[in-house]
Order: C-alpha cells, then structure tokens, then sequence
C-alpha cells in the first residue's frame, strides 16, 4: 500500500569527503518541490548539486513522478532516488539531495550507490512511524436544511469527512466535502443521512 510522510525529515552521509544532505518533503504538487530545490541551493550556495525525486498520485490512484540530476552525469542522481522511492512505494513526496563534493570523484557506480543510500538513510531517519497508508478519496457535495446544518458539521468532524467548502443556497448549506470510501459509507448509514442530498463534484 502506497504511504506518505507526515512532515520534512533530514539526514546525511560521507562518501569520500562528498557530503550527501538528503531531505524528505510532502509535497502536493510539482511547484513546491521547485521552490524547496531553490531555496536549498540558496541556503547551500558551496554545494555542487541538489538532486531530487517524486511522486505524487491523485484521488483517482494515477501516479506522477520525475527527477533531476541538477548536473550530475545523466542517471546517476536523479534515477537512484526514484527508483528506491518507487520500491518503498513512497507517494505525495519529494526526496531532495544537497551534495558537496569531497574532491574525489566517485565514478557513475558510486554516485548511483551514494544517492541511493542517501535515499534510503532519510527514509529510515523519518521513522516507520511517521509514514501514513494513503486511501482515495472522492470530493462531493452535501446539502441540507439549515435546521441540520449544525448536526451536519459536527457528524463531518465525527466520521473523518474533511470540509473543503462552503456555499450558502437559500434553502440552507451546500458543503464540499473530501473523503475516503470508508468515511463515505459511515456518514451515509448515519440517521442524520436522510436529510441530507449528495452530488458527485468534479473538483
């Protein structure tokens, strides 16, 4: 089952004098990752390298992802991170890695071997237990009566329904909502569920 990070975690190692500074990042979208690469070649202007994988996957279970090498000889940065991304089945995430060279060189070999491990020493620093299992969720709306919106919102909040928001028709709330399947099922078995109307969303 694919799993996503809950926040930023950091690691490194030495490969020959060449320090490998990796970063985790969740990330909704490519843009982030952009203005988190710059921001470390800002905060590292001695570093020769900030390499980066991701993928991100949307409600519908489609998978992005892509690379950069950032100048390294083409494969042997960029390629290495996704590829342990892919087998740790990580989603939603990019993993970024600041490089300073030692002085000696590593060769193709030992360049692919040093962003992999790099990879994987980030991903065992975050913890088993900050990666969560990452579910679809359908986007919908829910309308009521105004005399039920107040047991609408607090039944939301009980099942696990996020709010994502809200409009007002003169009838009463028309509430956009995120869910998993699951969540989905238990709001619609629920008694308030009789006087609520639901409709696909395609946003």
């Amino acid at each position: 089952m694919p799993i996503y990070p809950d926040a930023t975690h950091e690691a490194e190692i030495d490969v020959k004098n060449s320090r490998f500074i990796a970063e985790i990042l969740p990330i909704t979208d490519e843009q982030q990752l952009r203005i988190r690469q710059r921001e470390l070649k800002a905060n590292h202007p001695k570093a020769s390298h900030v390499c980066y994988g991701f993928r991100l996957v949307n409600a519908q279970g489609q998978t992005m992802e892509g690379f950069s090498d950032d100048g390294e000889p083409g494969g042997t940065s960029g390629p290495p991170i996704l590829k342990v991304m892919q087998h740790r089945d990580l989603i939603n995430c990019a993993i970024l890695i600041t490089r300073y060279f030692g002085g000696i060189k590593l060769g193709t070999g030992g360049l692919q071997r040093a962003y992999g491990d790099a990879t994987n020493e980030v991903i065992r620093a975050a913890g088993t237990d900050n990666f969560h299992n990452w579910k679809p969720t359908t986007t919908l709306t829910v309308s009521c009566g105004f005399e039920n919106e107040a047991s609408l919102r607090r039944t939301l909040a009980e099942v696990g329904v996020d709010l994502v928001r809200e409009n007002y028709l003169p009838d009463g709330p028309e509430l956009t909502v995120s869910a998993t399947n699951e969540a989905l099922e238990t709001l619609k078995r629920q008694p308030l569920a009789r006087f609520l109307i639901f409709n696909s969303c395609s946003t």
